[in-house]
């Protein structure tokens, strides 16, 4: 398996950056957004020499279902950009969100984010994007979330299976999804579901944790990696299962939590007989 996340450390040499990630144990990278064309070579090239794949390109909070028409269009145009320059670099994925009618900034929660009208919108808008761009080897793909398109596997499924296009794929963020106590007390088998639903398809995950606070209502909260209740031994049986290799990225981590997160990734991984690529090349923080 593949491992990646965040460096903490700036850095234009991308030979420094692809020794900071190999510290780190990571095999996997995020693909930074570089306007110089050059620079997108070098790093591109650093990376790949060093067999540490590029993941996922983001496009996040580019709201395609944008009421305001005009912002709808810049925020498709910043996609397409944002994909072209994701298939330059030769990253898996290229990571949008869905559509949200809620046109205060970054795509948020509304009553109509899920109507079948957002939905066919969303199908046809992502077939736009994908036949202008034609990837051929980087996917785009939708964040699953809980208040936006796809918060379910079979959803996601079904708008795959509408899009039809090979240029699209699936990432996958079960953390996102866990939006019940129901889902969160029984998040294993919620992830197992996943799996069995979209695998074939998955080209990314993400890895960081959830915690449910018992409350008069109860509140899910979003946590760093090995700090909450995910049930990992699950997400990585099953992660280890797909021939395609998916990177798990390792998300919202400060940098003081990344060497606990490190360390429970790893030895969660050890305990089920799991390895991850380039591991040896680890530099091991004793907390």
């Amino acid at each position: 398996m593949r491992l990646g996340g965040p460096v903490f450390k700036e850095s234009k040499d991308p030979g420094e950056l692809v020794k900071l990630h190999q510290k780190l144990g990571y095999s996997a990278a995020y693909c930074k957004y570089i306007e110089d064309p050059y620079e997108r070579e070098e790093y591109k090239h650093a990376f790949k020499e060093a067999d540490i794949v590029l993941a996922e390109m983001g496009a996040f909070c580019m709201n395609i279902s944008d009421p305001d028409l005009n912002q709808q269009e810049k925020a498709i145009k910043m996609i397409i950009k944002r994909l072209e320059q994701a298939e330059e670099m030769e990253a898996l994925c290229c990571v949008m969100h869905g559509g949200s009618y809620n046109n205060n900034g970054c795509v948020q929660a509304h009553f109509d984010n899920f109507s079948e009208k957002n939905i066919e919108h969303n199908i046809h808008v992502i077939q736009r994007i994908v036949d202008e761009v034609q990837p051929k080897k980087t996917k785009l793909v939708l964040e699953t979330e809980s208040y936006v398109l796809p918060d379910n596997p079979k959803l996601y499924l079904h708008m795959l299976k509408e899009i039809n296009r090979e240029g699209f794929a699936v990432h996958l963020d079960p953390v996102n999804m866990v939006s019940s106590p129901r889902r969160a007390y029984y998040n294993g088998k919620f992830i197992k579901e996943c799996f069995e639903t979209l695998g074939e398809y998955i080209v990314s995950c993400h890895a960081k944790d959830t915690n449910l606070i018992d409350h008069a209502t109860t509140q899910i909260t979003e946590t760093y990696l090995g700090n909450g209740i995910l049930d990992y031994g699950t997400y990585l049986t099953e992660l280890n299962k797909l021939s395609q290799e998916p990177p798990l990225m390792i998300e919202h981590i400060t940098e003081e939590q990344l060497p606990k997160a490190l360390n429970y990734i790893f030895n969660k991984a050890s305990e089920l007989g799991l390895i991850f690529k380039h591991l040896k090349k680890r530099e091991i923080v004793n907390l």
